[in-house]
């Protein structure tokens, strides 16, 4: 895995210069060079904000060597950059589209989702309860919510629809996070998972929440290349629902990730350093700017670093789907090792 240039500064200029990738600014009115960077060096450009401008020299030098270029509005994203050769395999597009038409099909993969999400769900409870037993501490709520989680593991053999794997995917959701939140220093605010549709008009989430959708744009945009790479469409999923412009099969990639490339270590950083976080909202533009930087690096190690590399796993895991869909087999989720 290469480097991951994020671009997050409004007004920057993306160009080339001499067949390197050139960031500029604006600075004191006169132009100034940020970042220079060979193609060779680089995974994948991360636009975070508007107002950035690209040349067409660099949208071309980045496809023709397949860096991966993506725009983020608001912690989601929204577009990338595409070869041309994309979809040229119709034959994993066609039998996904019938098999998510498959009652029974359309189940069975879903539960899978939810059953690899549950089950690193249950191993990031259990490290940090034997962090806080070893710690003196009292550890029961973890302990308790684990066995919460294998019952709704094991429901899920009792399923025989797709929403149903869905709402115990949201009681175990419910479990987990508040678990999680006996976890998280008091000083940070967190009372439970919010996501950005269910907060009130006009409130803002605490900074950790925030930090967890950073992590999940991060994730989503690594799963999303996988299943670019997996042949797969990312539209038609079999766990969540299907909307105009929803990357539902995306999301249902995610799941199985989410609490160990995101969840563990914002957590783990919200205990050892809990200003990190708190930075998310702060006052000064240039500090919260700072702190989205340092969250886009926390979960870019994870996904570089851990052994294998998560962002290898991801790619493994929709290639795996992929086989699966031509095949019509059982597709066995990631479950990380405990």
């Amino acid at each position: 895995m290469g480097d991951v240039l994020l671009i997050d500064k409004y007004g920057a200029y993306l160009g080339v210069r001499e067949g390197l990738f050139v960031v500029r600014v604006r600075e004191g009115g006169e132009w100034k060079d940020i970042v220079e960077v060979s193609p060779a060096q680089l995974d994948s450009i991360v636009v975070a904000v508007e107002g950035v401008s690209i040349s067409a020299s660099a949208a071309i030098l980045a496809g023709s060597h397949g860096v991966d270029l993506v725009f983020i509005s608001g912690f989601n994203p929204v577009c990338r950059l595409l070869p041309a050769t994309y979809g040229s395999t119709l034959k994993v597009w066609l039998k996904q589209m019938k098999q998510s038409a498959n009652d029974a099909r359309r189940a069975e993969l879903a539960k899978s989702f939810v059953r690899g999400k549950i089950y690193n769900q249950m191993v990031v409870l259990r490290t940090f309860h034997k962090v806080e037993v070893s710690g003196g501490r009292r550890a029961e709520v973890l302990r308790e919510a684990v066995k919460e989680l294998e019952n709704f593991s094991t429901r899920l053999n009792d399923v025989h629809d797709w929403r149903e794997a869905g709402r115990i995917e949201a009681g175990a959701a419910y479990v987990y996070w508040k678990a999680v939140k006996e976890l998280i220093p008091k000083e940070l605010g967190f009372t439970k998972r919010l996501k950005r549709w269910s907060l009130p008009p006009g409130e803002q989430p605490d900074p950790f929440n925030i930090a967890l959708n950073i992590g999940y744009s991060v994730l989503a945009k690594e799963t999303w290349r996988a299943v670019f790479i997996a042949s797969l469409n990312p539209y038609i999923g079999f766990l969540h629902a299907r909307r105009p412009g929803r990357m539902s099969l995306v999301y249902d990639l995610m799941e199985e990730f989410r609490p160990i490339v995101v969840d563990r270590p914002l957590i783990k950083t919200a205990r050892r350093e809990p200003d990190t976080i708190k930075q998310l909202k702060d006052n000064n533009e240039e500090n919260r700017r700072k702190a989205v930087r340092q969250i886009w690096k926390i979960i870019i190690t994870t996904l570089k670093e851990t052994q294998p590399p998560l962002r290898n796993e991801i790619t493994t895991q929709a290639r795996k789907l992929a086989h699966a869909i031509l095949n019509n087999t059982e597709y066995t989720p990631y479950k990380i090792r405990w």
